[in-house]
């Protein structure tokens, strides 16, 4: 009885805090790793992309925009938002985005 007991715990531990589906015409784009949906603030748990808004470089800025211009490509069509149940220090939450070609954190990581 226990097994079973900790095996639901388990599961469970699995499942988003909370995760919907979206049309990603409705997600703004903030930079390569921030978006926006109805005035809440989602950070990609992974990666940290580079920054647009306080670059220390041109080339730091020159990445950045393609991160952010990659990510917006990657968001056209259903997003699946799966939020971590947690926040960064800036009170963006955290969460996953997956797109019908995967995770969109892999996907920019790869390429």
């Amino acid at each position: 009885m226990k097994h079973l007991a900790l095996a639901g715990l388990l599961a469970s531990a699995s499942i988003p805090a909370h995760a919907e589906t979206v049309d990603g015409d409705l997600i703004r784009v903030i930079d390569g790793d921030t978006v926006e949906l109805a005035g809440e603030r989602i950070r990609l748990a992974e990666p940290d992309a580079p920054e647009i808004s306080k670059p220390r470089c041109n080339t730091e800025l020159a990445k950045g925009l393609l991160a952010s211009g990659r990510l917006r490509q990657l968001l056209k069509g259903p997003v699946r938002i799966e939020r971590s149940g947690r926040t960064d220090r800036y009170r963006r939450t955290l969460a996953s985005l997956l797109v019908p070609d995967g995770n969109v954190a892999d996907i920019l990581i790869r390429e």
